[in-house]
């Protein structure tokens, strides 16, 4: 008997992403929902999907950040970036439930005071 005799076929497991993107309309608001780790290989999702949303012009742009399990400076980042192309096209940018790495780093960093962190949602 072979080595080969048995099965060498595997089925390839699908790997959890690292973070992914939720995207959804409420009224005039975009909002947007970030789950899973912020860091160098996914910061640049975010602002370049929020980006695009802005140049839709919705009067608010609410990011959920509730489910972001790590976040890193890549992430102010995006966030800055984020938020400068927010006010050149006038729309409101809010940080909505903001997890507790995202509050620490952007505190720890100072951003925090220049950015809007609410606990609310898009539908206001």
């Amino acid at each position: 008997m072979s080595i080969l005799a048995g099965s060498t076929r595997h089925r390839a497991q699908l790997a959890e992403p690292i973070m992914t993107l939720g995207l959804a309309t409420q009224g005039s608001a975009s909002l947007v929902t970030v789950r899973g780790e912020v860091d160098m290989s996914t910061a640049h999702l975010i602002s370049e999907l929020a980006e695009h949303l802005i140049a839709q012009h919705p009067v608010r742009l609410v990011l959920d950040l509730s489910r972001v399990t790590f976040f890193s400076a890549h992430g102010i980042s995006a966030l800055l970036r984020t938020r400068r192309a927010a006010t050149c096209a006038g729309v409101d940018l809010i940080l909505g439930d903001a997890a507790p790495c995202v509050t620490y780093l952007l505190a720890v960093a100072g951003v925090r005071m220049n950015l809007v962190i609410s606990e609310t949602d898009a539908s206001r």
